[in-house]
């Protein structure tokens, strides 16, 4: 390896919201010349998505804590950690690491506690509005901490969260909005899996609004065919509606949308915010804090967004909210929502790291 080039290690993994900003932070950081390596696990999507980027990446296995009572399986749990441990050991002996970037995800426990061990320098990006729960850990030894939120954790940088780079392209909400006609254009988005509740409640939604939507609709693989059958049997002959088990291109998504039915993850929220589009928020309902409620609390505040808890989102109240907007209501909700976008979050990052790394 070139001792002259820094090496930064970025550890994530799990799921898109830790990925993605961490692929941003990547690009940019190897844009000014430094080595970037990864640590993540080997059966998740940062094992497809890293690689593309010509980024090294060593796999740990390591399962979540959230929602196990310990007791019932601590055995078998403080084999995985201590394992986990070891396997980042060998990792970082390797790669002699200048720096660690914790992004967040289960993965990041053990192989930032190692590297703190070896007296490598801990600094933490935290996503969500609530910081999670390995964070929490690992926040007690980092060098610095990183915020996507105001008001996360006090001291903490509030740097936004990184961008995928093709959604920064995409024209504010009056170019792109303004002049529009037709029906309204609804993005459905229940995360990279997909959302049960969605599948069973927008088709209900379109053919009550039949005529009124045109609805992009993002099931998961495992809904997909189910989904199809649903909006088919309301109206078979349709064209206005489009179902996909994954959409590849979110920029070319967000820009064809009007408003957009999600899930409230860190990285969603923040998109849609840059964005700039109206928002239903349906939070996942199984985390016991409440992360994803607070994540769209503020575009809530704004009146950019509203959240509908699981329990409430039927296909008659969804059909009363979107049957009261019109364009001008959804232009006004769009520009407020722009308003407050992050959009240099990847470079507040990155250069928090490279500040660090030089000494200053």
């Amino acid at each position: 390896m070139n001792q002259s080039v820094q090496t930064i290690m970025i550890i994530a993994g799990g799921t898109g919201g830790h990925i993605f900003p961490g692929l941003s932070v990547a690009r940019y950081l190897m844009n000014h010349g430094y080595k970037v390596v990864w640590i993540g696990s080997k059966d998740r999507i940062e094992s497809e998505l890293v690689p593309v980027y010509n980024i090294d990446i060593k796999y740990i296995c390591i399962q979540g804590l959230r929602g196990k009572k310990i007791y019932q399986k601590l055995i078998t749990l403080l084999f995985l950690i201590f394992f986990a441990m070891y396997q980042s050991f060998k990792i970082i002996r390797c790669w002699k690491p200048d720096i660690v970037l914790s992004m967040g995800g289960y993965v990041s426990g053990p192989s930032s506690l190692v590297a703190w061990l070896y007296g490598i320098p801990v600094i933490i990006h935290e996503q969500n509005r609530i910081m999670g729960l390995t964070n929490r850990y690992v926040s007690r030894f980092a060098k610095k901490i990183l915020q996507g939120f105001p008001n996360t954790v006090n001291g903490a940088i509030t740097s936004g969260n990184p961008l995928r780079y093709e959604i920064l392209s995409i024209p504010d909400p009056v170019h792109r909005l303004e002049g529009r006609t037709g029906p309204i254009r609804v993005l459905v988005v229940g995360g990279s899996t997909g959302s049960f509740i969605f599948n069973k409640v927008i088709p209900e939604v379109f053919g009550k609004l039949f005529g009124k939507l045109i609805i992009w609709h993002q099931s998961g693989k495992k809904g997909f065919n189910d989904t199809i059958q649903a909006y088919k049997k309301l109206h078979c002959n349709s064209s206005n509606y489009k179902v996909v088990p994954f959409i590849d291109n979110m920029a070319h998504a967000y820009s064809w949308a009007d408003v957009i039915i999600s899930r409230s993850g860190a990285l969603m929220v923040s998109e849609i915010s840059y964005v700039g589009l109206p928002a239903i928020f349906v939070p996942f309902n199984y985390h016991k804090d409440y992360q994803q409620y607070w994540n769209a609390f503020q575009l809530v505040k704004s009146g950019s967004a509203i959240i509908i808890e699981q329990e409430r989102f039927t296909s008659d109240y969804v059909s009363i909210i979107l049957g009261n907007w019109n364009r001008k209501v959804l232009l006004n909700m769009a520009i407020l929502s722009k308003s407050l976008e992050m959009s240099n979050a990847t470079q507040l990052v990155a250069q928090t790291v490279m500040r660090y790394l030089n000494g200053k």
